[in-house]
């Protein structure tokens, strides 16, 4: 048995199968993916993959099972390389942080200039994407994964609050509500709203809000960049509700921001990353930069703790930033 096979199996099971885009993905051949596979099958005496014809069709139970052990014994070698990176030399490495276009372009360029002059040596890698899922951060698709809503606990994953961002309401400067300092929801509910989608954080607080006042507001449009929301008010498609980070920017000289914290209360944002990742002291010091509180120390005793109702009564009382 051979890493490289099991790595082979991974990459299959994460390209639903299609040999041909995992051996893409891994810089080899195809026929050299299959034979190891083979090999393995052949080697252990049982079917990891069951076939229809040239194709894999599923994974048996058995080969579940050996591809969640798999993935345990390639965390083991990624830490034991990055224990001996750290011992040789600790400003080498590499840092890969998904999050949202949001949190991108408006909370991480502080963070990401402090960390790249201290670090020259460690590559530095930002994936925007619209939301990271939890299995995504559980498979260690990337190191840490900020996310503007509460991921829920799992067992695989820490989860840390992060900070806290609010709502704000986007009009043009000629709209009736320009002017109202604080709208109230009878007053929102008067005019197209323009939004984020059903399911999102920013929007279950609305949705919670508007249902316990017994009113329907109209969500005339519903898209996740709130960039995008701003560009279709601005066109005169109703009012938005959006991120205070997104109302607040000044690309959009003809909009008028008004926060509603009057109205909704703020949204948890939290950084997650995987358990089986081994965190290089470059990686506490990039948390702590972006959230203060959470310093190295309390990092390792959120790790250790067994529960997150644990979790919970250990970081009580921690005063989170609000944007």
């Amino acid at each position: 048995m051979k890493l490289q096979q099991l790595k082979y199996l991974i990459a299959v099971r994460d390209h639903n199968l299609n040999v041909s885009v995992a051996s893409d993905a891994l810089y080899t051949s195809q026929p050299g993916v299959s034979k190891q596979i083979g090999l393995l099958e052949s080697e252990l005496g049982v079917r990891i993959f069951e076939r229809r014809g040239k194709h894999l069709h599923r994974i048996t139970p058995v080969g579940e099972e050996i591809i969640k052990c798999a993935e345990a014994m390639l965390n083991i070698e990624g830490k034991i390389k990055a224990i001996s990176r750290e011992y040789l030399d600790p400003t080498v490495g590499t840092l890969n942080i998904h999050t949202t276009h949001t949190i991108a372009r408006y909370l991480l360029p502080k963070s990401v200039t402090y960390f790249t002059k201290k670090y020259p040596k460690i590559s530095f890698h930002l994936h925007p994407v619209m939301s990271a899922t939890k299995e995504q951060i559980s498979k260690g698709y990337s190191d840490f994964s900020i996310v503007a809503h509460e991921i829920g606990f799992d067992k695989e994953l820490i989860a840390l609050p992060a900070y806290l961002w609010t709502l704000s309401l986007v009009v043009p400067q000629d709209h009736p509500l320009a002017k109202v300092k604080k709208p109230s929801l009878e007053q929102l509910c008067q005019f197209p709203i323009l939004s984020y989608e059903s399911g999102a954080t920013g929007r279950q607080v609305q949705d919670r809000v508007f249902q316990a006042a017994g009113l329907s507001p109209n969500y005339y449009m519903t898209v996740m960049d709130a960039g995008v929301i701003k560009r279709y008010v601005e066109l005169g498609f109703g009012i938005g509700i959006i991120s205070s980070l997104v109302a607040n920017d000044h690309d959009a000289p003809g909009l008028v921001a008004i926060n509603l914290e009057h109205l909704f209360e703020p949204c948890p944002a939290q950084i997650c990353f995987s358990k089986s990742i081994l965190l290089q002291n470059y990686m506490y010091d990039f948390i702590s930069s972006f959230s203060p509180h959470l310093t190295k120390e309390v990092i390792q005793n959120v790790m250790q703790q067994p529960t997150q109702a644990r979790i919970d009564e250990l970081l009580a009382g921690v005063e989170l930033p609000v944007y």
